[in-house]
């Protein structure tokens, strides 16, 4: 049988993506259309912690990149403020900048986590809002610079800051509102054409809106990918401590990140092995069904793993109806001995009332040897952890 083009996925790798995907799809239908949010207040509530905590550093850049631009501002504009220039240093150095100074002091307390999104659009509609005044202010201001500045203000918020959309939309349409009511209501916009500025603002407040969305539908979709990725990653790391050794699922993952290589191979110098075989199980087999040989068989497996993690044995397979244990490896101890013992006495006190479907008494064959051995993975498909030599 033919395996998967060269350069192609494994199946295994495809089936795992399909389920992602599908779990994914289904996850985004519990995404609110309209307010961009899910339903799941839980999820939500996780959603927000983690893009707090991812965004955090990006906001206080924002911050510090907020007080340069208005330093900037001042030296580009300074030929064009006239009279005004006194009012511009009271505002810039007296309002802006302080108003993003108090709002990167508070990314710093304890509780800002909790109010970062209403904390971060109130310092964005108190920055428009302190712009809408000043521009109205400055007769010797061109008028391209009023609504140049709200809306540099509305993308610094959904870009930088990252204020989520139902947000973003509210405080930008607040901001081109009061910027139309405020110029109108001064004659900064009433001695001009208005036409020009109500296009720009309305414009860019419905593309900008669009891309808020986007981006936040996308981080949030984003966030459900990972989370399931995490799902299905511990889920298959669960499964593979269900068949190798902790400590060598550790090395593996290892070995394959530094070196591409899996096989692992150690030699013990003293370690107890411990088998224990069922007793006339052959003739157990032929006489009952085999749901019920098969469940009767793993309940005294499942008995048996119980005893070895008590006492500190690594259960290393199962052949048939036999079951096989090792003391002393892949962690070597001084006692492999008397735990393999310890192990023995205490399988056959836990079955002395034990009983086959059929009635029959449960009885088992025990051996136990000591000495060095190799122990190790080997492989490339359904590896397990196995012993070689002696004992």
């Amino acid at each position: 049988m033919s395996g998967p083009p060269d350069g192609a996925p494994p199946r295994s790798t495809k089936r795992r993506e399909l389920l992602v995907s599908s779990a994914v799809s289904r996850a985004a239908g519990e995404l609110d259309p309209f307010s961009c949010t899910f339903r799941d207040a839980a999820l939500e509530a996780e959603f927000r912690r983690e893009s707090f905590e991812n965004n955090l550093i990006q906001i206080r850049i924002a911050h510090i990149l907020g007080v340069l631009l208005w330093v900037v501002w001042g030296v580009l504009v300074r030929g064009d403020l006239g009279p005004d220039q006194r009012f511009d240093l009271e505002m810039r150095y007296g309002v802006f900048i302080p108003i993003i100074l108090m709002s990167l002091a508070l990314s710093f307390t304890g509780f800002y986590r909790r109010i970062w999104q209403p904390a971060a659009a109130a310092a964005i509609l108190a920055t428009g809002f302190a712009w809408i005044s000043y521009v109205s202010v400055i007769d010797t201001m061109p008028i391209d610079y009023g609504y140049v500045g709200v809306i540099l203000i509305m993308t610094f918020g959904y870009t930088l800051i990252r204020v989520r959309f139902a947000l973003a939309f509210l405080v930008s349409g607040v901001l081109v509102v009061a910027y139309l009511a405020i110029g109108l209501g001064t004659n900064e916009l009433s001695r001009h054409d208005v036409k020009l500025p109500l296009f720009y603002l309305l414009s860019f407040w419905a593309l900008g809106m669009i891309a808020a969305y986007v981006l936040e539908r996308s981080a949030r979709l984003l966030f459900l990918r990972e989370r399931e990725l995490d799902r299905e990653r511990s889920r298959s790391e669960s499964l593979l401590l269900n068949v190798l050794p902790s400590a060598i699922v550790a090395r593996l993952k290892k070995r394959e990140e530094e070196a591409g290589e899996a096989r692992i191979a150690d030699g013990i110098d003293q370690a107890t092995v411990l088998f224990i075989d069922a007793v006339g199980f052959t003739g157990e087999a032929a006489r009952t069904p085999p749901d019920v040989l098969v469940g009767a068989l793993d309940e005294l497996f499942s008995l048996f793993d119980e005893i070895a993690d008590r006492i500190g044995l690594e259960k290393i397979k199962t052949v048939g109806d036999a079951y096989l244990a090792v003391a002393g490896a892949p962690r070597p101890r001084p006692d492999h001995v008397a735990a393999a013992a310890t192990m023995a006495l205490a399988a056959q006190d836990a079955i002395r009332e034990a009983r086959w479907p059929s009635g029959n008494p449960i009885e088992v064959r025990m051996g136990i040897a000591t000495g060095p051995l190799v122990a190790g993975v080997i492989g490339r498909r359904k590896f397990a952890y196995d012993l070689w030599g002696t004992p």
